[in-house]
Parts: structure tokens; sequence; C-alpha cells
């Protein structure tokens, strides 16, 4: 399994709009790329945004990095003006339930 975890500085506070972008939006996409798992997000800190999202492969990690970059662009600049710090790679032990 493989996994990606996005960081992103946000320009104002969590609201019910973003979690709705997130819902109907964003998650909507990503769950219909080849190889999904599962996805998260979490409330960082202090307007600090992350993600993580799970996929049985690489390419799977790649696609959603770019469908993240592409939905940002087109929906959230605004909430999101700089760039992600992008981390991802194969997972190496993990544990469920």
């Amino acid at each position: 399994m493989y996994a990606t975890l996005r960081t992103y500085e946000m320009a104002v506070d969590w609201d019910d709009e973003l979690v709705r972008h997130l819902n109907e939006g964003f998650m909507d996409q990503v769950a219909h790329v080849p190889g999904f798992v599962a996805y998260y997000s979490l409330e960082a800190g202090a307007r600090v945004f992350a993600s993580v999202t799970i996929f049985d492969s690489r390419a799977g990690v790649e696609e959603s990095n770019r469908l993240a970059a592409e939905y940002v662009q087109r929906r959230l600049l605004d909430r999101f003006p700089t760039p992600p710090e992008i981390t991802a790679g194969e997972i190496r032990a993990h544990r469920v339930g």
C-alpha cells in the first residue's frame, strides 16, 4: 500500500463550507481512482489542513495528488493560497482495528 500526506497552510479557519467541499466534491473524485483505500482530513493546527490518502498503488497516490492540485486551483484557491507540502511513499507498517 501507498500513502500521500498533503499539508496546507490555510488563509481562513475551518468551516462547514470546507467540510462540504471535501465530502461532496473532492472525496467523490478521489474515491474513483483505481486502488483507492481511504481518505482522511484533519485539523492539524491553527489554520493548518492535512490529508492522508491511501491507495493500493503508487499510481493512485500520484493521481490523487494531481486531482488535489486541480481541485484546489478550481475551487479552494482562496483557502489554500500556497502549494501544499507533499510527502508520499510506500506504507511499511500498519494496523487496523
